[in-house]
């Protein structure tokens, strides 16, 4: 294995948790002596039944806008370190009003399930935007996924690597100055991760509780109830530190602390027994009960006044 002799000769530590991949991803089409025409990796569509690469990815985006032109947006709001384009979704009635919700996935590349919610989430609201109540309606949705110091290191080699300083890399960048400064007062705020199931929100670099903590509580009970009662799953719900572990610079902190989004949460989606090679035929279940996950918290919210305003003082916001 080129990547084990790669890791052994820098003397970093490794663990190989699946020995053959392939079994977790789509299968490639296999050439039959009676079949002469093999679909190129270039048209294939998203289909919830497999993982799938950038290009897929984007193309996906862009026929949301193609086929849903009056709600559907897809803008490049970067360039990844790699020089790449960073995509967007929006959708919206483009009405003034509106509130922001905002959704990533695949913040860490190993996190395939994450990518495999956002777009289907996408999906869903694109295709029966005219049909839904207003809870759904009078929110813009914002789509971004690609392929502190404390309980962080300052190590370029280590797993935990904050970066040289604050939004040090570009994705991180373009995420920030896009709520910054996109003029929409967002609500929530939801960063999708694998593979511990649970629903987890601010602080996560402290033991002290947030100011919106029973808000917090209380709307990730409601996504956690829905998400039981679709699949019969069970994901814990709490503050990051009291659930998962102590961390610094994670995105929820700065979007509840800093971007003042009111309803911040970080999910972790399934699956313990697979951790982060979901099996295929639970992908398309994992990305429902999430769905219902977050319709419950739009529904909670939109009761819930925002109670977030005295985290930092209002001198040190701009």
């Amino acid at each position: 294995m080129q990547m084990a002799k790669l890791f052994q000769g820098r003397d970093i530590p490794f663990e190989v948790i699946v020995s053959d991949a392939s079994a977790y991803v789509s299968p490639l089409r296999i050439r039959s002596p009676n079949v002469t025409r093999i679909r190129s990796p270039l048209n294939r569509s998203l289909d919830w039944k497999g993982f799938y690469p950038l290009h897929v990815v984007y193309n996906f985006l862009n026929n949301l806008e193609k086929t849903f032109p009056s709600t559907c947006t897809v803008s490049v709001i970067g360039r990844s370190v790699e020089g790449r384009d960073i995509k967007m979704l929006k959708i919206s009635n483009s009405d003034a009003n509106n509130t922001g919700v905002w959704l990533d996935g695949a913040t860490h590349a190993r996190e395939w399930i994450s990518t495999s919610v956002v777009t289907y989430i996408a999906d869903y609201l694109a295709k029966n935007f005219d049909s839904l109540s207003v809870n759904y309606t009078s929110k813009d949705w914002y789509y971004w996924g690609r392929g502190g110091t404390d309980h962080s290191s300052g190590d370029p080699n280590h797993l935990n690597y904050r970066g040289p300083e604050p939004f040090s890399e570009p994705e991180t960048t373009a995420i920030k100055d896009m709520i910054l400064y996109s003029g929409t007062p967002f609500k929530i705020f939801l960063s999708f991760h694998a593979c511990s199931e649970a629903i987890s929100f601010p602080w996560c670099h402290t033991a002290d509780p947030c100011p919106d903590y029973v808000n917090l509580l209380e709307g990730g009970t409601a996504m956690a109830k829905a998400i039981f009662e679709t699949a019969g799953r069970m994901y814990k719900v709490g503050n990051f530190k009291d659930i998962m572990y102590y961390a610094s610079g994670t995105s929820i902190d700065w979007s509840y602390g800093t971007a003042r989004i009111p309803f911040s949460y970080l999910v972790e989606l399934r699956s313990k027994q697979d951790r982060f090679t979901l099996r295929r035929e639970e992908i398309i279940v994992c990305c429902k009960e999430i769905l219902n996950g977050v319709k419950a918290l739009v529904e909670f919210a939109d009761k819930k006044k925002c109670l977030n305003c005295s985290v930092i003082p209002k001198k040190l916001r701009n």
